[in-house]
């Protein structure tokens, strides 16, 4: 009789927490999600939105790691700070949305818009953004490091004192980008168009910049030590105390010395 009295009391009180949690707006995990109203936090690790229309919604805080979101409308969403790690972004609308540093860390967003998005200080380590679209994203401060951006479209963006080491951005259009102080050790930047980058002060050490469009790019103080630049185009690049591949400090630039 006791252990009947100790076990009904168990499954009133997880009855008890389900019914708080969900008067609080706290959605369950798994396939479904309940978008918790403004003043609470949306828990729905794993949920399945795929497709969902989530405009406008304030999801600041959320916990949303491992979940469906491919091809949701998220435009202009508040998910500052919220969780993302491992979510599934692909094809989804981010344009105009804020993730200042939301954790997006081995996430997939390959082909979607982030346009505008605000993402200063987000973690987008190992994060797949491949052919993404990222024209004027706020990146700055960002953790990108081993970020799949190939062919992404960051075409005025801001990556001032971003980490993208070990980053691959082959084919990438950095057309305009704001690149001062960034870390792109290592990154694969290969055929990437970076015609008019501003990327003063940057480490580009063991940087592959093969085949890369760098005309009239700015480069002053950055440090480009063992950098392969084969092939890259580099017409009015200003070059003012920049560390060339072969280690010479240059202040009329690199042309002679180019090979680590």
């Amino acid at each position: 009789m006791r252990r009947l009295s100790v076990l009904l009391a168990s499954v009133l009180l997880t009855a008890g927490l389900s019914a708080a949690a969900l008067a609080a707006g706290l959605g369950p995990s798994g396939a479904g999600c309940k978008i918790a109203p403004k003043d609470a936090w949306t828990v729905c690790p794993g949920a399945d939105l795929a497709g969902r229309n989530l405009t406008g919604k304030d999801l600041r805080n959320a916990n949303l790691a491992g979940a469906v979101l491919t091809g949701a409308t998220l435009t202009r969403a508040n998910l500052a700070t919220a969780d993302l790690t491992r979510a599934k972004l692909a094809g989804a609308r981010l344009d105009g949305a804020n993730l200042g540093f939301a954790n997006l860390s081995r996430s997939v967003s390959t082909g979607a818009n982030l346009s505008r998005a605000a993402m200063a200080g987000a973690n987008l380590s190992d994060a797949a953004l491949s052919r993404a679209n990222l024209i004027r994203v706020n990146l700055q401060g960002a953790s990108i490091t081993g970020a799949n951006l190939s062919h992404a479209n960051l075409t005025n963006a801001n990556l001032a004192g971003a980490n993208l080491a070990g980053a691959n951005l082959a084919g990438a259009n950095l057309t305009g980008a704001n690149l001062v102080g960034a870390n792109l050790s290592r990154a694969n930047l290969s055929g990437a168009g970076m015609t008019s980058t501003t990327m003063s002060g940057a480490y580009l050490l063991g940087t592959n910049l093969s085949g890369a469009n760098l005309h009239d790019a700015v480069l002053l103080g950055a440090d480009l030590s063992r950098a392969n630049m084969t092939g890259a185009k580099l017409g009015d690049v200003a070059w003012f105390d920049t560390i060339c591949p072969d280690g010479h400090k240059t202040k009329n630039g690199c042309r002679n010395h180019l090979h680590a």
